[in-house]
């Protein structure tokens, strides 16, 4: 069914009480004249339809991307509003938030030490860079009622995108593989893949904008040249095929609800001779069979997995036991002395640690170092070591293994030491002290263990750490991902039964 039909019809199968309440809500009309009955119901409707016109209209196929440009008054770029059309508070809001920053785009970077942590990231997706540049970030978010965002959901494959997001099947025919992306709280994301039909291999970048809300990473920019032409697809949705006269074009879709956009945007299109062997004579008629061949209301679909992954509280301020737990690592004997020996080494050396071990030929100095520390705290020294597969075992108990071909992918890069709490090691390689972290917090696993995880320390100085602690050991496992979930996910992966 045309959605124009489906919301015309809609409105008119609502009852009497729920127009009446919802003119009241609306502030329309506080009485009624007898025998008005059937007109009164009318012009409610017509009211009615005209209050929702602004998040509706798109639906009803009378706006598309021209109604999402927003013009910089004195210049000659434009900010494309991806989430909301002229006259919605989200068009206004983000086209007041982008015409500030570009018109003091030169303006100083500011401290924003002062804020907490939660704000600082929203400034920073924002590219409000100073004091002054996040109190007009914030005051416009309220002054047009539009949220901010803070974090996101890392998904490192097209499945965990699919579980974070709740979109259905959307493709009828042909097949599209989703390689992962990020998904904000309320739904938004965004993701890139390969679509494959008639023989063509297509590049895409599938995104949901919410409404509500000034969505990052925007900016003033030239309007290249395009074309604009309105479709009712096979399923009866109406798109806006945008095609940018180059080798990219874009298929926007607004859903029933006016929640939210959809953006298929296609590069890398096929020269003319693959086209014409594929059965399509330009790429306009490429993009509408794609767009015949998709259900946008499926990539509507939403559920609430990744703000339910975002609510629990993971900054340093807000969790002081995990915070003091780390500090009581970060002072131990093991980890002070381990500190002891980096800062000797790297002034002497090449390197960024000692993977060798006490007694080698010609490192006399390094031995006499060694000794000293072990003397100091009371810890062991590795005399031997040898290798099976990725792991170094060294002969005073304590483990390396970096991680080849890892089951996860949120094991990508992951590095584990198993340090015996009287060992003396060397093979870490960042020792900035935790209380320096934005992030400190506990996880828990499925199995019950208790994991102390950190992560966003000081820029260049620092990793993403899980900790887990036994009785004579501590496992450190350095993570090549500071993605909050995406370290809990790597958390659920590893087998830490086999350090017990």
């Amino acid at each position: 069914m045309d959605e124009s039909l489906y919301l015309y019809e809609s409105i008119g199968q609502v009852a009497d009480r729920m127009i009446l309440e919802a003119a009241e809500d609306l502030g329309l009309g506080s009485r009624r004249r007898r025998g008005g009955r059937r007109l009164w119901r009318t012009i409610l409707i017509a009211a009615a339809i005209a209050a929702l016109m602004g998040v509706t209209a798109y639906a009803a196929g009378l706006l598309g991307l021209t109604e999402r440009i927003y013009p910089v008054q004195e210049s000659e770029r434009v900010i494309v509003v991806p989430n909301g059309i002229k006259g919605s508070p989200t068009y206004e809001g983000t086209g007041a938030w982008w015409t500030w920053v570009y018109e003091h785009r030169n303006d100083p970077e500011g401290d924003l030490s002062a804020l907490d942590g939660q704000t600082r990231r929203t400034c920073f997706l924002y590219r409000a860079g100073s004091p002054e540049a996040a109190a007009e970030l914030y005051r416009i978010a309220e002054t047009y009622g539009l949220r901010l965002y803070s974090d996101s959901v890392h998904a490192l494959d097209g499945e965990r995108l699919r579980a974070l997001t709740g979109i259905g099947p959307f493709l009828r025919e042909g097949e599209a593989e989703l390689r992962g992306g990020y998904v904000f709280p309320d739904g938004s994301f965004s993701s890139e893949g390969e679509l494959r039909m008639d023989g063509l291999a297509l590049h895409f970048d599938l995104r949901r904008f919410s409404t509500g809300a000034i969505y990052p990473y925007g900016g003033a920019m030239r309007l290249p040249d395009y074309r604009e032409e309105e479709l009712v697809t096979a399923l009866g949705q109406t798109v806006d095929l945008v095609d940018w006269r180059g080798e990219r074009c874009a298929i926007w879709y607004l859903s029933k609800d006016g929640s939210c956009f959809i953006s298929l945007e296609l590069f890398g299109l096929p020269g003319l001779d693959a086209l014409q062997a594929a059965g399509y004579a330009d790429h306009a008629e490429l993009a509408r069979a794609i767009a015949d061949r998709v259900d946008f209301e499926a990539l509507c679909e939403r559920n609430s997995q990744a703000a339910e992954l975002l609510e629990p509280p993971r900054d340093a301020s807000e969790n002081a036991d995990a915070l003091a737990r780390l500090e009581d690592f970060y002072h131990s004997d093991m980890f002070t002395a381990a500190r002891d020996f980096q800062s000797f080494f790297t002034q002497t050396f090449y390197g960024s640690c000692f993977t060798g071990v006490h007694g080698q030929a010609g490192y006399e100095d390094i031995d006499r170092e060694l000794e000293r520390l072990a003397a100091q705290y009371g810890l062991r020294y590795a005399s031997e070591r040898h290798s099976e597969g990725g792991t170094v075992y060294y002969d005073n108990g304590a483990r390396y293994h970096r991680e080849e071909a890892p089951a996860d992918e949120s094991l990508r890069l992951a590095v584990t030491h198993y340090i015996p709490k009287d060992a003396l090691y060397t093979r870490m390689i960042h020792y900035t002290d935790f209380a320096d972290y934005e992030r400190v917090w506990a996880y828990t696993t499925a199995e019950g263990q208790q994991i102390l995880c950190a992560a966003d320390g000081p820029e260049k100085l620092s990793g993403s750490y899980l900790l887990y602690e036994t009785e004579t050991a501590w496992v450190l496992v350095q993570i090549g991902h500071r993605d909050p979930t995406v370290m809990e996910q790597a958390a659920e992966t590893i087998d830490w039964t086999a350090f017990d």
